[in-house]
């Protein structure tokens, strides 16, 4: 039962490094397998994460059991999380969209059908690489930048950034090939 000890206060307000750096301490507890740190970190991500979940497979009881096995995953190698690399939030999200990815190629695969979301390829960075993807992010035009972060952070299909952007479908898979394609560039340099 959690009881409340060593909890970690994520949700009052503070923003940026103050959030990365409690989402940072937690993971190093679950490192330790300290079970109440995963359960802190769990109330503190979940919501969140549930949401990306729901967008990438659009079915409740999916997307719950995906996030269920992320924080499995999250459990198991939370002593690979290096700060250095990137931010707890994005190495977090980067396993359940990864997750996310897998199960709906096994249902593809089982199904035999091609249902999944128009997604992009995966960017050829590992997510734990996101200071320098984030800086090459912010290189991009606004409107690419808008694209690339509703399809790859928010898990948003193409179809539905068009129609979120009222940007014609053809456009928006444009900018995110260039996108793509800009961001290999810059982080190969």
């Amino acid at each position: 039962m959690f009881d409340g000890t060593g909890f970690i206060l994520l949700s009052d307000g503070t923003a940026g490094v103050a959030a990365d750096d409690g989402l940072a301490a937690l993971l190093r507890r679950c490192a330790e397998r300290d079970p109440l740190a995963l359960r802190a970190l769990y109330d503190a991500m979940a919501p969140t994460m549930l949401g990306v979940a729901l967008r990438l497979l659009r079915n409740r009881p999916h997307a719950e059991e995906t996030l269920q096995d992320a924080f499995l995953q999250i459990w198991r190698n939370a002593d690979r999380f290096d700060t250095q690399r990137g931010s707890p939030k994005a190495w977090m999200i980067g396993i359940l969209r990864y997750r996310a990815l897998d199960r709906l190629e096994n249902e593809k695969r089982h199904t035999g059908t091609d249902e999944l979301p128009d997604v992009a390829a995966e960017l050829p960075v590992d997510i734990e690489d996101s200071r320098a993807l984030s800086s090459c992010i912010n290189e991009l035009p606004e409107n690419w930048r808008r694209s690339v972060m509703l399809s790859y952070v928010e898990g948003y299909s193409h179809s539905e950034i068009a129609d979120l952007t009222k940007t014609p479908l053809g456009t928006i898979k444009s900018w995110i090939v260039r996108s793509l394609d800009a961001l290999k560039k810059c982080l190969e340099r």
